[in-house]
């Protein structure tokens, strides 16, 4: 009985699939610049501090970039010529860089799946505080979630919203039954 309620909580966040990343985690993004089209911006996180720079090579065409990494693992290009990329640093994996619409929906499944969690986890706390209370008729109630500053589009917003909404009140109704009706 435990493991399927240790996994009930968990499994919820399952539901939705991460998004893509490199083998390491790392993540690249290219943005156009507004006002000149022959301009881009790329951007990226959890790249290794320790290695110092990031190589951005253009796979379209020809040009590309060296960029150093903040101590907390993100880089930042500049203007470059727009086109695509892959980023890379000596002795990791090369990740390819997305934009557009891509970027969109990866921005959108990290903000999905990251409320997924945390509606698992405040809903599962939330219903084992009030059941070890002795409310054991507590109805789940999430609160409005916060989105972490991520800028989802309108439809991942809506996503968003409603996946932390589900997860709270499923680990909200488990830990309720868990701690009222062992």
């Amino acid at each position: 009985m435990v493991c399927s309620l240790a996994v009930g909580p968990a499994a919820t966040a399952w539901a939705v699939h991460a998004p893509a990343a490199g083998p390491s985690g790392s993540e690249c993004f290219v943005e156009a610049k507004a006002g000149d089209a022959a301009k881009a911006t790329v951007t990226g996180g959890g790249f290794s501090k320790a290695r110092g720079k990031v190589f951005l090579k253009r796979t379209d065409g020809e040009g590309g970039a060296v960029v150093i990494v903040a101590d907390d693992g993100t880089f930042s290009s500049g203007d470059v010529p727009a086109g695509v990329y892959v980023a890379s640093q000596h002795g990791g994996p090369s990740v390819k860089c997305v934009g557009g619409q891509e970027a969109q929906e990866i921005v959108n499944q990290k903000l999905i799946l990251s409320e997924q969690t945390r509606g698992t986890h405040e809903g599962w706390a939330q219903g084992k505080k009030l059941a070890e209370s002795g409310a054991c008729d507590a109805e789940a109630e999430p609160p409005v979630p916060n989105l972490h500053g991520l800028a989802p589009d309108p439809e991942g917003q809506k996503k968003a919203e409603a996946a932390y909404k589900n997860a709270y009140s499923a680990a909200f109704d488990k830990a309720i039954d868990f701690y009222c009706h062992r």
